[in-house]
């Protein structure tokens, strides 16, 4: 092998990894961002009081 194909094939390899390792960053950072907005909207729902729905109490009978 020729020197540059050998710095090409190493060149390569580091590329992959450090897309790879980009892409499993990328992907950590959007569970975190997922979990943190769940837990943020689970109890932004439990800390509403209970509201009863009546609804079509006073609707008239189907037909």
């Amino acid at each position: 092998m020729y020197h540059h194909e050998i710095m090409q094939s190493l060149m390569s390899e580091r590329t992959r990894a450090l897309r790879a390792q980009a892409a499993a960053e990328r992907d950590a950072r959007l569970v975190r961002r997922a979990r943190e907005y769940w837990a943020e909207r689970a109890e932004r729902i439990a800390a509403r009081p209970a509201s009863r729905r009546h609804r079509h109490r006073d609707a008239a009978p189907a037909r």
